[in-house]
């Protein structure tokens, strides 16, 4: 699909510079790839701590049976 638009200059040397892309279209790309990508994992990783909370470790969630895994040892 063809889309036009403005993008800010600056903004878009940042990006490429960030994503190690070099044309317009690539930067474009990876910019929703990454954000599709983060997107999926953040849903995951929320999937992941459901199960541990419910099926897996729910002590986890128990300050009393976690205090000592916080603690630093020196």
């Amino acid at each position: 699909m063809r889309t036009v638009i403005d993008i800010d200059k600056e903004l878009l040397e940042a990006a490429q510079r960030k994503l190690g892309t070099l044309t317009v279209e690539e930067t474009v790309r990876s910019a929703l790839q990454s954000t599709v990508d983060r997107d999926e994992e953040k849903a995951s990783a929320i999937e992941a701590f459901e199960f541990w909370r419910t099926e897996g470790s729910p002590d986890l969630l128990d300050p009393e049976a976690v205090q000592h895994a916080w603690r630093r040892q020196d």
